[in-house]
């Protein structure tokens, strides 16, 4: 599906006015949320110190992948603003490991203010992103929380310097993970933690100590539709903020609007999305660790029948997959038939409780 260009006042708008240093206008917000979109593109080439300037302009596109229109508009406003040009892009990871269910990158920028921005990707496409996503709901750390802490501990040793941490999506909790288990001399070095509509914990990881300790250092952001970000536990102090987009597309970064370096804030969450965000919330919490478990591996074992790799794929041949998904449902087990069953009776039985509850 095409993707449709924003024109309203977002980041993109921040990078072609804004032209001060980070020494005179250090890292705000804004800054974050460039610099953990950034990290949804592939600088695998990059081997050595590479200043943004130097990136080649004629041929920007080979650090994305897909037709993604916004993506590149990114990179080209970056590549011209006057602010990011000395800015170093170093160490991009990628790992996606369909056997140990992680889809995790990384990268880090070297600021010229002598900090640096350590901005971690969020949730891709692939079957692979979107289950470890789903695993949240029942395993602590998943497999990219735990390469979120070893990456960090290896360039902060690197680099002596005082640095954020940050991403967008499933990236923001990455980074609010990897920052809560630092090391005490390193967490002190510490500036702030940016976690753009990333989604929350299990309870016990928002009651440790560990957690508890890094909490003031935490800005959440949120759009007023945000799903996506409330998702589990969240105990952080959030900040509401407005898009140019509606519903779930609020998620997307680019519809996030800016005025005087800042984003647009709001004072509450719409409506409907409390009421979704309980709907969900108190669904997970009515099922076991156990039967969160065995539920999302039935759900995947039903995409994965497809033969698929993304949602992108499904999305456009879904027609077609329909009725092999529906035969894989008739093929499971009964056990699985009985979680699945169980665990989608449960979501209506909760969605009907806080229907009653709005009355």
């Amino acid at each position: 599906m095409k993707e449709r260009m924003i024109f309203l006042p977002n980041f993109l708008s921040y990078l072609k006015n804004c032209s001060q240093s980070f020494s005179d206008l250090p890292l705000n917000e804004v800054d974050s949320l460039i610099l953990s979109s950034l990290a949804y593109l592939h600088f695998n080439d990059i081997k050595y110190h590479n200043k943004i300037r130097d990136l080649p302009s004629k041929s920007l596109t080979k650090y994305i992948k897909g037709n993604q229109h916004n993506n590149l508009a990114l990179l080209e406003a970056v590549t011209k603003s006057s602010r990011y040009q000395d800015v170093e892009i170093v160490f991009q990871v990628e790992d996606t490991n369909k056997e140990e269910e992680k889809q995790f990158s990384a990268l880090t920028f070297l600021l010229p203010d002598n900090k640096m921005y350590l901005a971690f990707r969020g949730t891709d496409a692939t079957f692979v992103g979107w289950k470890e996503d789903f695993n949240m709901a029942f395993l602590l750390p998943i497999p990219s929380q735990q390469e979120a802490l070893i990456y960090a501990e290896k360039v902060t040793k690197l680099y002596p310097r005082k640095f954020y941490l940050g991403g967008h999506s499933k990236g923001g909790n990455l980074a609010v993970y990897a920052a809560s288990l630092l090391n005490k001399s390193t967490e002190t070095r510490l500036i702030k933690v940016y976690s753009h509509d990333g989604p929350g914990f299990l309870k016990e990881f928002l009651y440790s100590s560990n957690y508890l300790t890094i909490t003031p250092k935490i800005s959440k952001t949120v759009p007023a539709a945000s799903i996506i970000g409330m998702l589990l536990t969240t105990n952080e102090e959030y900040t509401i903020i407005k898009s140019s987009n509606q519903g779930l597309l609020e998620h997307d970064q680019f519809s996030w609007e800016i005025e005087n370096n800042a984003f647009i804030k709001l004072k509450k969450l719409d409506d409907g999305t409390i009421y979704t965000n309980k709907v969900i919330n108190d669904w997970i919490s009515s099922l076991s660790k156990e039967e969160r478990n065995i539920f999302i591996d039935t759900l995947f074992k039903v995409l994965n029948s497809t033969n698929l790799t993304t949602l992108d794929e499904l999305a456009s041949s879904w027609y077609l997959k329909l009725p092999i998904m529906i035969k894989t449902i008739y093929t499971l087990d009964c056990k699985h038939k009985k979680y699945l069953v169980k665990t989608f009776k449960a979501l209506i039985i909760t969605f009907l409780k806080n229907l009653r509850c709005l009355k």
